[in-house]
């Protein structure tokens, strides 16, 4: 309770400033010091044949942690796609939405109330590869194109020029767009999107590999590198 308290009573810091201290000070930097020691380190040696850096230790395990880190973001990031994201994908693909005719509301799919749905929809990238909107009443989006032509028919060129580089895609309009996937784009979404093996569980398990496996290579990459030079020395010529 003390520390909370002097933690956000710090004068004269900044909150990030606090954060490091305290983190410092924690029992949660005490034990990743630990594991990083303890696990996480690379020891080269002096080898006969060849001779490694001052740096290579530092280097060669930030090397592993950094793939190792990948590794883990990546299975983390597959797993939100094809269990959150993937979801309202496979609804689509349920509810055979393979056309503008066939276009689902986000009401009819179930989805109007996910807030990850409409912002990944919104401003996202992911879903945006497979699923395409359109609007409930054609004839207003017809008479907005020609209205937008008409003006860019009098704009300057110049003008033109400018707006082309800055033009944003309009806001989509969750009461009443529709979203399907195109027939062309079916086989990708199905296979990008499919839940087979992307479980959280595998998501642990992947974890628990990947941390396990790097600490096996930092704990056995100086005696690699003592194997290559006995074998460098072994068939030399004396």
């Amino acid at each position: 309770m003390f520390g909370l308290f002097a933690f956000f009573s710090a004068g004269g810091e900044t909150l990030w400033e606090r954060i490091v201290t305290w983190y410092q000070n924690s029992l949660i930097h005490e034990l990743f010091s630990y594991v990083g020691t303890r696990y996480f380190t690379v020891e080269f040696g002096t080898y006969e044949n060849f001779s490694v850096g001052a740096n290579a230790s530092t280097t060669a395990r930030n090397m592993i942690i950094g793939f190792a880190v990948g590794i883990i973001l990546a299975a983390v990031m597959t797993a939100h796609a094809r269990n959150g994201l993937g979801g309202f994908v496979r609804k689509l693909l349920r509810t055979e939405s393979l056309s503008p005719e066939q276009a689902k509301t986000l009401h009819e799919l179930g989805y109007f109330r996910n807030p990850t749905i409409r912002r990944e929809l919104a401003r996202g990238t992911t879903l945006r590869m497979v699923v395409r909107h359109c609007e409930n009443d054609s004839n207003d989006g017809e008479e907005t194109n020609e209205g937008t032509e008409k003006e860019n028919d009098e704009m300057p060129t110049q003008v033109k020029k400018t707006l082309t580089g800055i033009k944003k895609a309009p806001a989509i309009n969750f009461l009443t767009a529709r979203f399907y996937i195109p027939e062309e784009l079916r086989y990708r979404a199905d296979i990008r999107f499919d839940k087979t093996g992307s479980s959280w569980g595998m998501v642990t398990l992947t974890v628990i590999v990947t941390v396990v496996g790097a600490a096996a290579l930092c704990w056995f990459l100086p005696d690699l590198f003592q194997f290559a030079d006995n074998i460098i020395t072994f068939f030399s010529p004396n």
